[in-house]
């Protein structure tokens, strides 16, 4: 055993071995890969030095080595006339146990060194693009777990360096995304709480392992180009943990993945398709049991797996059927998952239509029982005296009404198409936003006579946006302004080509309006504290961003003692 630094926790060479391979496979620069072999390689293979060679074009470069004396670092060699460069060049480990033996070592370069045999292992076999060497000071023949030892360490790196961006050459500057427990990325997380949340996934490892007397289990999320630990039990120190991940290409579970067929072996020494395969190799496992886990629609989704350095009894029915119905219940429960997120969220959906339609009853009720109320009076006077010539008065009255009623039923239709419809549509077209703003200003000044409205607009290209629902959008703007602005002074309008897009504000005087108010302002049948009179269904608005969202555009507010600013902003290129 070997004793951890700062840890009272013993781990066996495999684990570390483990650790090591899980560690530089998802390492994050090529940096990050070449300092996480030179800090583990030495002692997990055992050897005098380690070397680390790039490959660059026909040359070896020596970048990084940790060993008892001083060797090549820094160094750049013709590939033709080095062992790390012949091992690349013929895509296979090379192991030399006496350099003055071999005629393929150029012997003037290791004298004055300690050096006295070399094994030599390059990274990404099938197209090379370095190598990991190890020395020792003695003629000495490595043994089998010491040169796969090298072999895991350069799959890991060939791993890590696929998932990095490697194109002919390396790169120092891109990185993947880490799968350490605390940064796992998008769906990977997910899966890995939705394991951790399913209750009986302990006591299924648990009864895997005491079934099959192996010892390692593990709960495995398996994509074309990952392999994940979500949940595991460990009895021999193999040192996997939920988060932990394994080089996908030095597992079984990549060919799962294709034939989704489960693979099982009682012994890999003595069974003919996996006596030569390289998971057992470079991990030391003799027995083996692996599940695919199959989701709703016959989606892959992982493996549960168990191994186990020593043979057990694992190719049988009774082990074979258990472990095809913890999987079975393994994909139920992240179906159900999915099935309760879903209906969540469809009951939250219906929670807001409901208050929705509560709120749209309750507000329209409200407001559309002043204009009726209107209307019916003026009728009944007509009908009751006739034409008089205060008739006129009470038509305009009744029509003001009707506008006003008209307009309520406006927005609600724009509401609806808001909130239930999938949006506000658009009609696009080239306009002059200067005559737009100006006949929104107009039709205001008529309706308020006795305020003041001042433009500063800069559009000299026309734009393209729907021009009824600009004229809109600000319609609802700029009647706020009046609203709530103080009467003495003026609303202001400025407008420009800005370099992001076209920016418009809309500013009045008077008080702030209050925190709670602001974060409510655009919420729908919500009018704030200062409402003069009741009066509209509080949609202005709302509908107004909606108008402004439908643009790719936005409405930001700022409130002071000064007064208030909207402003809408939208990107260049509608």
């Amino acid at each position: 055993m070997v004793l951890i630094a700062d840890s009272t926790e013993f781990r066996t060479p495999l684990a570390n071995l483990t650790k090591a391979t899980s560690a530089i496979s998802r390492a994050r620069t090529l940096d990050e890969v070449v300092a996480m072999i030179r800090a583990s390689a030495r002692s997990l293979v055992g050897c005098e030095g380690i070397t680390v060679v790039r490959r660059e074009g026909d040359l070896c470069h020596y970048v990084e080595e940790d060993s008892i004396a001083p060797l090549w670092k820094g160094e750049k060699f013709q590939a033709s006339a080095c062992i790390s460069g012949w091992s690349m060049i013929n895509r296979q480990t090379v192991v030399v146990p006496d350099l003055r033996q071999d005629d393929r070592i150029p012997h003037e370069r290791y004298d004055g060194t300690f050096v006295r045999a070399v094994a030599m292992a390059p990274i990404r076999r099938e197209d090379p693009v370095g190598a990991i060497g190890a020395y020792w000071s003695q003629a000495y023949e490595p043994t089998r777990w010491e040169v796969e030892t090298l072999e895991a360490l350069a799959e890991a790196a060939a791993t890590a360096v696929e998932n990095i961006g490697f194109t002919g050459k390396l790169k120092l500057d891109r990185s993947p995304a880490s799968l350490s427990p605390d940064a796992v990325p998008g769906d990977y997380r997910a899966d890995i709480e939705a394991i951790a949340g399913i209750a009986a996934v302990p006591t299924m490892l648990d009864v895997a392992l005491r079934m099959t007397k192996m010892g390692f289990a593990a709960i495995a999320r398996v994509t074309e180009t990952r392999w994940i630990t979500c949940s595991s039990l460990d009895h021999v120190g193999f040192g996997l943990k939920a988060g932990d991940e394994l080089p996908i290409e030095s597992t079984l579970c990549d060919e799962i993945r294709d034939h989704r067929q489960p693979i099982v072996f009682d012994d890999a020494s003595a069974d003919d398709r996996y006596r030569d395969h390289h998971t057992p190799r470079i991990y030391g496992l003799r027995s083996y049991i692996s599940m695919p886990i199959i989701r709703a629609g016959g989606t892959f989704w992982g493996t549960l797996c168990a191994i186990d350095p020593n043979p057990a009894k694992v190719d049988n029915p009774q082990v074979i059927g258990t472990f095809k119905l913890f999987a079975e219940l393994i994909a139920h429960h992240l179906d159900a998952g999915d099935r309760l997120r879903t209906t969540e969220a469809s009951l939250e959906r219906e929670r807001e239509l409901s208050e929705l339609r509560e709120q749209f009853i309750a507000v329209l009720g409200h407001d559309l029982r002043n204009p009726l109320a209107a209307i019916d009076a003026g009728t009944n006077r007509l009908l009751k005296e006739g034409w008089t010539e205060r008739s006129p008065l009470v038509l305009n009255l009744m029509k003001a009404s009707i506008s006003r009623m008209t307009g309520l039923v406006d927005n609600i239709m724009d509401l609806a198409r808001a909130r239930l419809g999938g949006g506000i549509s658009l009609d696009l077209a080239e306009a002059d936003l200067v005559e737009t703003l100006q006949v929104v200003a107009d039709e205001i000044r008529s309706a308020h006579p006795d305020r003041e409205i001042r433009l500063e607009l800069d559009f000299p290209q026309p734009t393209v946006v729907d021009r009824l629902r600009v004229a809109q959008l600000f319609s609802n703007i700029v009647s706020n302004a009046v609203t709530h602005g103080l009467e003495d002074h003026p609303v202001h309008i400025t407008g420009r080509h800005g370099p992001d897009g076209i920016e418009v504000s809309v500013r009045n005087s008077g008080s702030a309006i209050p925190e709670e108010d602001l974060e409510r302002l655009f919420m729908p049948f919500k009018r704030g504290a200062a409402s003069r009179g009741g009066q509209g269904l509080g949609l202005g608005l709302y509908i107004a961003l909606e108008i402004a969202k439908a643009h790719g555009g936005t409405i930001d507010v700022s409130s002071d003692e000064t007064g208030t600013c909207f402003t809408f902003k939208m990107p260049r290129g509608r």
